[in-house]
């Protein structure tokens, strides 16, 4: 007969795969043995398709697991050992809750006689990431109560659902575990019942009071998306009646016919006036990579829809006049019959704005933006991590891709940690991958790399090395020259191709921007490197430039 503990985390973890977990991502540790031997039996021998990946690094564990859950739009289950290595799991965590991404956090630890009277190695796990998760549970594995089995079949499979249900977020299970750790290893697995969770999408009917304003003049904003289920019908619905739509760079709309890019350099620039203000946006996704979107929205007093489960009093900007507490799908079902035809020529018009800007970049040479442009030569089928900081900025003004390329970051809480092992999660099992990052993004996750080698995922890291943070040099303490690179410039003077070398990966630095263009055609086999050397100061310069022609009505950026 199995222990209690051996036959307890067997229904834990199917349980776990009941309800859709087919990842775990494991950091070794004492505490975690028995979950640990068990899952990886479980992978072995009872279902193949469960994957567990092995991370050293609590915190790059975190965002590994992350990575798969958002760009997989699956539930992924992250274990560690008892202490401080389950508090590493926070910068996920928190990014995950922001953006909605269901990670299950399984935290080992000691039981509750070795609770705060010294024992190593311990703290106080129980609810340890606070509001940051949608639920913190512990369950008991070394119980002798007899529906311990059924208890743990229903709670962990209602859990686990709870952290996909919309908004998604993610969930803590804290397991206090007694020595002996050492499980029954080879006994048969028991049969956990699936428990079935049923639910009716919802028929959306637009109300009078909102139908009168789907008038002349309609425009969609679609801002990060957090799923890819209803682009394909956005995008459809904007056609059919002539809508332009602000596609966000995560947006996943881009390239469309109706998509309009740069909206924020069109804003800083002034030349936003040449086109004719919309007098609804009816918004989508989450908030906006420009800022100035938001507040050009709010100063021309433009009414403002709105949509998605996950979004309904996530306006920071408080200019939402209705919000509408239903999928993207249901509204756009009801928004389609319900529109009345668009002004013409307002589409038009505002379809020339993505040409203005696509002519002020397309001179462009080795430089920031440049290296943009030539990404947007991405071949089809394309996934693209873009940092935050200022490539998530560029890339949102800059990039018009010429194919379908997923474009994915960390937009929750926009933090620049974590970056490559979230692209490493993003990358697996996907053929071809590009990570586009800062040196200083770089430098502060370089762990990250070692999982993207030991995964052998295919993955282009292209490193803009401009030597520290390149974003303070636009923001007003670029001012206090006395002080400026020490505190905000932080140069760390890396070495990107010594950093390639460490992780026997191939290396280029590009000297022009022809290079990157055949670079571009090349899917990575593997981890490769790719280095483009800038100046801060010189981007300032740049970026200054081609704000002026786009304010000029020039296409000379260079000049």
């Amino acid at each position: 007969m199995q222990n209690d503990l051996t036959l307890n985390l067997k229904h834990f973890i199917q349980s776990l795969y009941a309800q859709g977990v087919r990842h775990v991502v494991i950091s070794p540790g004492s505490r975690t043995t028995p979950v640990a031997l068990l899952w990886a039996e479980f992978a072995a021998t009872v279902q193949t398709d469960m994957q567990i990946h092995m991370a050293v690094d609590e915190r790059d564990a975190g965002f590994l697991g992350l990575g798969i859950a958002k760009t997989q739009q699956v539930p992924v289950a992250l274990l560690a050992t008892s202490g401080t290595a389950t508090v590493n799991y926070a910068p996920a965590i928190a990014e995950a809750a922001v953006s909605h991404v269901p990670l299950i956090a399984v935290t080992t630890d000691r039981p509750e006689e070795l609770q705060g009277i010294g024992a190593p190695q311990t703290l106080d796990q129980q609810a340890l990431f606070g509001t940051h998760v949608k639920k913190a549970m512990t369950v008991t594995m070394q119980s002798t109560t007899p529906d311990t089995t059924e208890y743990i079949d229903y709670a962990v499979q209602d859990a686990v659902h709870l952290a996909g249900q919309q908004p998604a977020g993610p969930i803590q299970i804290n397991l206090p575990l007694r020595k002996p750790l050492m499980p029954e290893l080879g006994a048969v697995w028991p049969n956990v019942e699936t428990v079935q969770y049923a639910e009716a999408e919802a028929v959306f009917e637009v109300p009078e009071s909102l139908r009168t304003q789907f008038a002349e003049a309609v425009m969609f904003l679609d801002g990060p998306a957090e799923s890819t289920t209803y682009q394909k019908q956005l995008q459809a619905v904007a056609e059919r009646h002539a809508l332009p739509i602000l596609t966000d760079v995560l947006g996943q709309v881009r390239p469309n016919a109706n998509a309009i890019t740069g909206i924020d350099a069109l804003i800083e620039s002034g030349c936003v006036k040449a086109y004719p203000t919309p007098r609804l946006i009816v918004r989508f996704g989450g908030t906006p990579v420009s800022a100035k979107v938001l507040q050009w929205i709010k100063a021309e007093n433009i009414s403002v829809v709105q949509v998605g489960k996950n979004f309904v009093g996530r306006d920071h900007s408080r200019v939402a006049r209705y919000q509408l507490d239903v999928t993207e799908t249901a509204f756009l079902m009801a928004f389609d019959q319900a529109v009345a035809p668009q002004m013409p020529g307002f589409l038009e018009q505002w379809q020339t704005s993505r040409e203005v800007v696509a002519q002020t970049v397309a001179r462009q040479s080795l430089s920031d933006v440049g290296v943009v442009k030539a990404m947007a030569c991405l071949p089809a089928e394309t996934q693209l991590f873009i940092a935050n900081s200022m490539a998530i900025r560029d890339y949102d003004n800059y990039w018009q891709p010429q194919h379908a390329v997923t474009a994915w970051a960390n937009r929750g809480a926009n933090g620049i940690d974590g970056t490559v092992a979230t692209a490493t999660g993003m990358a697996l099992g996907h053929a071809n991958n590009w990570l586009a990052i800062g040196d200083l993004a770089l430098f502060h996750d370089m762990n990250g790399l070692m999982l993207a080698k030991q995964a052998q995922v295919n993955l282009n890291v292209l490193v803009i090395n401009n030597d520290g943070g390149g974003i303070f040099s636009f923001l007003p303490q670029a001012q206090a020259q006395g002080y400026f690179e020490t505190l905000f410039g932080t140069p760390q003077a890396l070495s990107v191709e010594k950093i390639a070398a460490l992780y026997d990966a191939p290396y280029t630095q590009i000297t022009d921007l022809a290079q990157l263009d055949a670079l571009v055609q090349t899917p990575a086999k593997g981890l490769r490197f790719i280095e483009v050397i800038t100046d801060r100061s010189e981007n300032v310069a740049q970026h200054q430039m081609i704000l002026a022609a786009l304010a000029g009505g020039t296409i000379d950026a260079n000049d």
